[in-house]
């Protein structure tokens, strides 16, 4: 339950998620450096967190911790969240910070198609829905920084 709610975020009175997710991007910018050099690193950190994830739902619901997606249970969170960061390449503060926001919305309104993978058996649903709201936020920044290069946000 330890790594399952980041060392107990996930036991926070309210927005559980986001607590979660909020360590995840204090500490991969800590790293970030590291992780920026490395050969793969950040798509290394995202596959360990999305392993661990998918266990350690898998051990919650066999052992009768959990049923569906515990709101205790933040590491798809941190999984989805360093996804994301790899799906951006080699992040900055600005990227960080707009990666959380646009993660964020789309783990909490769960629009299509990230509604559709909740539903998923096992820890794989868990996990599979924090996964697609990162490929969504992805495709928002994507589309955020074609509209800036092309001028149509200038001051």
């Amino acid at each position: 339950m330890v790594l399952g709610s980041l060392g107990w975020v996930g036991f926070a009175p309210f927005l559980r998620g986001t607590a979660g997710t909020f360590v995840t991007a204090l500490l991969a910018y800590a790293a970030k450096d590291v992780l920026n050099q490395a050969l793969y690193g950040w798509w290394l950190a995202a596959g360990i967190a999305a392993l661990a994830s998918l266990g350690v739902a898998r051990w919650a619901i066999a052992s009768g911790h959990a049923r569906g997606d515990p709101s205790w249970f933040v590491l798809d969170e941190s999984a989805g969240y360093l996804s994301l960061l790899a799906l951006l390449g080699r992040p900055e503060l600005s990227e960080f910070c707009l990666a959380f926001v646009a993660f964020r919305i789309y783990d909490m309104a769960k629009p299509w198609p990230v509604s559709t993978f909740e539903g998923l058996p096992g820890g794989i649903g868990i996990l599979a829905d924090d996964l697609a709201a990162a490929l969504m936020g992805a495709w928002t920044i994507g589309c955020i920084s074609w509209f800036v290069k092309l001028g149509f946000f200038q001051a």
